[in-house]
């Protein structure tokens, strides 16, 4: 988790050591996956953190099935120009934000404080029923902000610390809004962890009320075809609340 301190410019921490992967699953009626860096065992399943700033993104293989990840046919090979709906499940509320779930996820933040580096995590919601059984992930951080006053301040050390130790690639995602704030993105296509598993990534980070605030989704490389959609629907039901 990457420190700064106020009035200063930002300064990265990242995780020490890396205990040995052990592998993991997911849950009805979504599906699964998992990757590389700084692996955690937590259960059954396998966690990697990948420090960027304000991120730590957390990556889950669950699934009853491995290789069946959920997709949605009523999408599936087809294309859509209408205005992405909010969604309007349960509520998570975080450090001066809070949002709604998409359906079949679940706020797993509680679970989050007890895992090995989890303390950094100010939400965490999963495409499952649990942190074991999640298909995907999307991590949440907020951090003071120092001296920032836009996005663009933290831009090359949050895609420095994105890349992690694997050298993955990073590219540049479009501008959006957030309940009205201006955050930048950034994709990693893809990435494979030692068990050759393959995910990718995308993230976004934000400032609002001198807190920077990076909103991270991990999911797998193939087969999953809703969650980018979850995540744009999560994102356009986002409200500042301070």
């Amino acid at each position: 988790m990457s420190q700064q301190s106020p009035g200063g410019p930002p300064t990265a921490h990242r995780p020490s050591g890396s205990p040995a992967p052990t592998p993991g699953r997911r849950a009805a009626p979504r599906r699964r996956r998992r990757p590389p860096t700084a692996l955690l065992a937590v259960g059954g399943t396998v966690l990697v953190l990948v420090v960027a700033l304000v991120v730590t993104l957390v990556v889950v293989r669950g699934g009853d099935d491995p290789g069946s990840a959920r997709t949605d046919p009523a999408t599936t090979g087809t294309a859509t120009t209408s205005p992405v709906e909010p969604a309007d499940g349960a509520v998570v509320a975080g450090t001066g934000y809070a949002f709604h779930l998409p359906d079949a996820w679940e706020d797993a933040t509680g679970e989050a404080a007890g895992l090995e580096g989890g303390d950094g995590i100010d939400a965490l919601v999963v495409l499952g029923s649990s942190v074991e059984a999640a298909q995907s992930n999307v991590l949440v951080e907020a951090i003071p902000a120092g001296s920032a006053t836009d996005p663009d301040d933290l831009e090359s050390l949050w895609k420095s610390n994105l890349g992690g130790s694997d050298g993955a690639e990073i590219d540049d995602a479009d501008d959006i809004e957030i309940d009205g704030q201006r955050a930048i993105g950034v994709r990693i296509p893809q990435r494979t962890n030692g068990e050759g598993l393959e995910f990718t990534q995308v993230a976004y980070l934000a400032l609002h009320g001198g807190t920077q605030y990076s909103i991270a989704l991990t999911f797998p490389h193939s087969g999953d075809e809703v969650s980018e959609t979850d995540f744009e629907q999560l994102l356009a039901s986002w409200s500042w609340t301070d």
